[in-house]
Formats: structure tokens, sequence, C-alpha cells
């Protein structure tokens, strides 16, 4: 009888225990570009999961890369692979230069930030691809925010369609 609760206090024990963190049910990203007429340059903010980020760079690289904001390594590769995954460009074929800020950590994600200039005062079109992590998820959604004019439109892009035009 003085073992009635042994039960009910293995359940509380167990249930307080830490529990293996899960993989996230979803794969997307966001990307926020602002097209700044002062500079003339498209300001982005790109959101993703650091673990799907992490996984594409250690499979592109063919090593184990782990996010680290300070790494020179972990900036030339994510360099690279922002420069062939997402690409804006104001005429057709010419892809517009890149320049990666920077990037931090915040809880599961990894925000990084672009500068792009276009040394044009205006935009009438804007060509964008994005297909990161499309090579990794076959459900992957890759989220456009484009913000010109104080006007947003968003597109939303995923593995078989990762490039849109969009007149603006």
């Amino acid at each position: 009888m003085k073992y009635r609760f042994l039960p009910l206090l293995l359940l509380l024990f167990v249930s307080f225990l830490p529990k293996p963190a899960a993989a996230h049910d979803y794969h997307a990203s966001i990307a926020d570009v602002r097209f700044n007429p002062r500079t003339q340059h498209l300001e982005l903010a790109v959101k993703v999961f650091m673990d799907d980020l992490e996984t594409a760079l250690s499979q592109r690289n063919k090593t184990k890369v782990v996010y680290s904001p300070t790494s020179e390594q972990v900036k030339k590769y994510l360099s690279e692979y922002l420069r062939t995954n997402l690409v804006l460009e104001v005429e057709k074929g010419k892809p517009l230069k890149q320049n990666l800020l920077g990037s931090e950590e915040d809880a599961d994600v990894v925000w990084m930030y672009l500068e792009v200039p276009v040394n044009q005062a205006s935009l009438s079109q804007l060509y964008v691809k994005n297909a990161l992590l499309t090579e990794l998820f076959s459900d992957q959604m890759n989220i456009v925010n484009i913000n010109y004019k104080g006007k947003t439109e968003s597109v939303m892009m995923q593995r078989g369609d990762t490039q849109k035009k969009l007149t603006l």
C-alpha cells in the first residue's frame, strides 16, 4: 500500500526529463528586399532555419559546417551559397553583384544581411531567383517580400519554380 503512488511519481519524473529537439515540420525561408533610392541599393534580410542551412553548406562543401557568425570560412560558404541560390537581376541574364554584410543567430534561425547595388534611381522590373534549400527539401517554400516605394509585393518560390519576374 505504501508504494501506491510510485507509478504516478515515476510518470511525473519522466515528464520533466529533457526531451530531444524535434526537427521542424516545415521548410521555409523568408527574404525581405527593400529598395533604398538614396543609396540605389537593394537591402536584403534573409531568414532560414539554422539546421537546414548547416546541412546545405555541409553538403555543398563536403565538410561538416557549424554556423558561426564570426567564422571567416562560414562567411565564405554563406556568400558563395547565396550568390548561387539567391539571384537578383534588373536585366534578364545579368545577375547583380551582392555583398554579404553579415549574419546573426536568433534562436533556431539565421538572419543573413546583404546589399545589392543597382545604380539606378528607380526600377521598373526585377527578376528574382530564390532556390535556397530546394536541393534538400522537396517541400521547401521560399517567400520573397519586395518593398518598393512603400508598396510590398510577395511571391513564393519552391522546387521547380524558383524564378519570378516582378513588375514594380
